[in-house]
């Protein structure tokens, strides 16, 4: 009998050593045997005769009225003190003589830690997916906007949002959505700060009963002045909030998207710098030509305006520029062409174009103007000098201009070298007659060699 005991009590402790819970349940899954002394901070004298389903976190389905065989069954438990550990079953049916089924036997071990890092691992490769894709796709794209734009869709798509937006606070202003994807953001900005000072994201309600998920461009990123920007994103009314997982994907989302909005700011400096003169801000040579080039092709080929005189170029020299420069010297010189493009800038529509060649030479397109109008703005060009005195200060000698000017010529494919030419050649014709005019090529008039 003492062997028999001691064996019994071996195999007790070899059991509840490898288990966290062991148990029987009679027919209708109550608890007949219980180890070891508290299970799960419960207590086994308490749990005896109690449904297994009462320890269940989630009533269905229920282990405890399984009638086979199972390993490795997980349920999640409750434990006394409100939390919940999810524990791998094994459970073994038990029948009578007559082979009635008339109950379980089974252990359980708790595997809620294993289940937490597992679900860690698995967020963090979801996270590392979402976001090589997503910088796959944003690698496929060449231009910035694109790359912006394709930001914002795989993050939607990461995400599971309603929309995501760029925002930006102007100054003394509330919040203005610059950049955007999926549904419209207006009707959520009504509730966020005028001018916000977050340091963190910030999970908020929208006005609808959306979750909102606000996340600030971080300090570092934000340029000395400039406006405070935050990544918005938002799912709809209903929806569950933005979990710990989201949580993490946004930040890691968020830091990339303001890189490429970074990369954006960056390429339209550049491309302002290689298209406007460093001196005066207007265009260049180049980025003039290009432009002009441009709008000449449009009008060639709409079939209204093809036939019509639309569009002259004026080419403005500069008269007594280079005694400026020869007795003040050229700081006075530079100050003197800042000021003709200050004036050049008064007198030209949005819709015009405006640009300094090189040098003293500089070039106005008036779009949709024909020979009376282009003659009207020289004229009005060449009045408009007297109101450089003021700006030059004294003992800079007064700047007049000479002025060539060339009119689209219709059913004609005219290059802007072209027309250039014929406004340089005319431009010349005024020097010669005694410069501070203007003159009009002869619609007739072949172009002539660019003057160097």
């Amino acid at each position: 009998m003492r062997c028999t005991a001691r064996f019994r009590q071996r195999w007790r402790d070899f059991t509840t050593l490898a288990a966290d819970l062991v148990f029987e349940t009679d027919a209708e899954g109550r608890f007949s045997f219980v180890a070891p002394e508290a299970p799960l901070g419960w207590s086994a004298e308490a749990l005896l005769g109690r449904p297994g389903r009462d320890l269940l976190a989630m009533p269905k389905p229920d282990p405890f009225l399984l009638h086979g065989a199972a390993r490795g069954l997980r349920a999640w438990l409750r434990r006394p003190d409100g939390g919940t550990a999810c524990l791998s079953l094994s459970l073994a049916p038990l029948h009578d003589s007559a082979g009635r089924f008339v109950g379980l036997r089974g252990s359980g071990r708790d595997i809620t830690a294993e289940v937490a890092e597992a679900e860690a691992q698995a967020a963090a490769l979801r996270r590392a997916e979402a976001l090589q894709s997503l910088v796959g796709r944003v690698r496929r794209e060449v231009l910035a906007p694109r790359m912006l734009t394709a930001t914002l869709e795989a993050m939607q798509g990461a995400l599971g949002c309603a929309g995501a937006a760029v925002l930006e606070w102007p100054e003394g202003g509330g919040p203005v959505a610059i950049h955007r994807h999926g549904a419209e953001p207006r009707p959520l900005l009504a509730g966020l700060a005028p001018r916000p000072s977050l340091d963190a994201p910030a999970f908020l309600d929208g006005p609808g009963g959306e979750c909102l998920a606000l996340v600030p461009q971080q300090p570092q990123g934000v340029p000395q002045g400039g406006r405070p920007q935050a990544l918005l994103a938002w799912r709809d009314a209903g929806q569950r909030d933005f979990d710990a997982d989201d949580r993490h994907m946004l930040a890691a989302l968020s830091d990339f998207l303001f890189v490429v909005l970074g990369n954006q700011a960056l390429q339209q400096r550049l491309e302002c710098q290689a298209r406007t003169d460093a001196l005066t801000g207007l265009l260049n040579r180049r980025a003039f030509l290009e432009d002009l080039g441009r709008r000449l092709r449009r009008q060639a080929q709409d079939p209204l305006r093809a036939g019509r005189a639309e569009g002259a170029l004026l080419f403005l020299d500069l008269d007594n520029f280079k005694p400026i420069n020869d007795r003040l010297g050229h700081e006075a010189g530079d100050a003197a062409l800042v000021s003709v493009a200050g004036l050049l800038r008064e007198l030209v529509r949005p819709t015009d174009m405006a640009a300094r060649l090189g040098g003293d030479e500089f070039a106005l397109w008036l779009e949709d103007a024909d020979a009376a109008g282009a003659a009207g703005r020289a004229a009005a060009v060449c009045a408009a000098a007297a109101r450089l005195d003021h700006r030059l200060g004294k003992g800079v000698p007064p700047i007049t201009f000479s002025i060539g000017g060339a009119i689209r010529q219709p059913g004609t494919a005219e290059t802007p070298e072209a027309l250039l030419a014929r406004a340089d050649a005319a431009m010349y014709d005024a020097k010669r007659g005694g410069r501070d005019a203007w003159v009009l090529a002869a619609p007739d008039e072949p172009p002539r060699r660019l003057a160097s």
